[in-house]
């Protein structure tokens, strides 16, 4: 019978394993790592991240952490003072750990200090290897060269509802809502992370299936360090940016440094604040563009008629003028001849003043003649400068009308004003039966008022 091989407890094995860890990891290494989940617990202060490597997409090592709170309460409030970022998942860092290993829990790195240089540094460099391709490929200004509307009011927009960033974007706008008119539809999606990645670009693929009905797409996003913006550098999300078929316009937080997407956006504005006082500003330069086109067809319409009146006049003072002198001069030659005739014989002399009152009669005849044709033509000549100076005014007038027509009908004034209504459920509007509840509060809005009323029943065949 052959003698029983020698057993060991897990505690003994345990026990054995940790002393050869720590005989022989006896130092701190410095480690670079991704962290895949931060497993931070806020009523200890501690924190067990998961600490993984990744090549082409897949991990291929995987480490548990551990960090105590003195030690991940300094690295954090670093990290916050140069990133305006907090330690997060999915972010890459160079740790200060040391090899440790527990009979319970296995073996594990002990967290003591992380460099949040290295991960700045990282983030810089994804960016740099973003724009090269993007240039490579020769798409880095394809959206940019996209033609945005001169009043872009139908938007696609990219964004959390609950958004601090999109609220204030619908805030500006809404100031301006009795004089201008924004069609906005909302495309929600996370807005931080790998998993906005993503989701942005899935949302830009919707858009994309009917991009006849919208003029833009807006990206709106509140602040942020560079680290949670690190989503943004990303070569896959730029790209569909860059060769998105509608201008994409970016607002998505205050970042010293612009991302990829912002760069290659056809308009990038620090804040959706600023982005929706963008949008407003367009309308107010289609605005003066208007006024200036009303300003500058009255003056011309007054300067062609004050120029054909002067020339009228000036015609018609010569002509006078011209009359006048004819007149004298005929006057002249006539009393000459008459001083001639008088010397001559009484038959002679009848003979002469014959002749002389046939020859005044057809000179007066020839002289009424010849001023009533100045006259005709003077007179037609005004009739076509009056008539081709009132056609264009009234051609002038009729494009002016119909601006001010399109501008009338578009407020949502004159829809309301035709026969619709705006109905309100909990302060938003309501464009889908589905989304109504029986005895739900409603407030229809007329075009004169609004009535407070109660939904008693909701037909669900009505509502599908």
């Amino acid at each position: 019978m052959e003698t029983a091989a020698k057993t060991y407890t897990l505690t003994d094995l345990g026990n054995s394993l940790k002393s050869v860890i720590e005989k022989k990891y006896t130092g701190r290494y410095w480690v670079v790592a991704e962290i895949n989940k931060l497993n931070y617990y806020p009523h200890s202060g501690h924190a067990y991240p998961e600490l993984v490597e990744k090549k082409d997409g897949k991990v291929v090592a995987q480490f548990r952490g551990q960090m105590w709170k003195s030690d991940f309460d300094t690295a954090n409030s670093t990290f916050l003072e140069l990133l305006n970022e907090p330690i997060r998942d999915g972010i890459k860092v160079l740790m200060l750990v040391k090899v440790v290993f527990d009979g319970m829990y296995g073996l594990s790195l002990q967290i003591k200090a992380i460099d949040p240089k290295y991960s700045l540094g990282d983030l810089e460099a994804e960016k740099n290897l973003t724009l090269a391709k993007l240039k490579k490929e020769g798409i880095y200004e394809s959206n940019k060269r996209k033609t945005l509307p001169l009043v872009p009011k139908r938007l696609a927009i990219i964004s959390v509802e609950s958004s601090k960033g999109y609220a204030d974007f619908l805030q500006i706008l809404a100031k301006s809502s009795e004089k201008y008119y924004f069609d906005l539809r909302l495309f929600p999606s996370i807005l931080q992370g790998e998993q906005a990645v993503t989701g942005i670009q899935q949302q830009l693929r919707e858009i994309a299936k009917t991009p006849q009905e919208f003029d833009a797409v807006a990206i709106i996003r509140g602040g942020g360090g560079d680290v949670g913006l690190s989503c943004y550098n990303n070569y896959e999300l730029s790209r569909a940016v860059a060769t998105f078929p509608l201008p994409v316009l970016t607002g998505i937080g205050h970042a010293t440094n612009l991302t990829v997407t912002e760069l290659v956006a056809h308009t990038n504005a620090i804040t959706p604040t600023k982005l929706a006082e963008l949008l407003l500003q367009q309308y107010r330069r289609f605005d003066d563009e208007i006024a200036r086109a009303k300003e500058k067809i009255r003056v011309l319409t007054e300067k062609i008629v004050r120029e054909n009146k002067q020339k009228i006049d000036a015609n018609q003072r010569s002509l006078v003028a011209a009359t006048k002198l004819f007149t004298a001069r005929l006057l002249v030659h006539l009393q000459r001849q008459s001083e001639t005739f008088k010397a001559n014989t009484g038959k002679q002399l009848q003979r002469s003043s014959l002749a002389l009152r046939e020859q005044q009669y057809r000179i007066t005849l020839s002289t009424e003649r010849m001023v009533g044709n100045h006259r005709g033509k003077l007179t037609q000549f005004a009739g076509q400068v009056a008539e081709k100076s009132v056609r264009k005014l009234e051609m002038q007038q009729q494009e002016l009308t119909h601006l001010e027509r399109t501008v009338a009908v578009l407020h949502p004034r004159s829809v309301l004003q035709r026969g619709f209504a705006l109905i309100r459920g909990n302060g938003k509007i309501i464009t889908s039966a589905k989304k109504l509840k029986s005895g739900q509060e409603l407030e229809i809005e007329l075009y004169d008022g609004t009535v407070q009323t109660k939904l008693i029943e909701k037909n669900e065949n009505e509502a599908s």
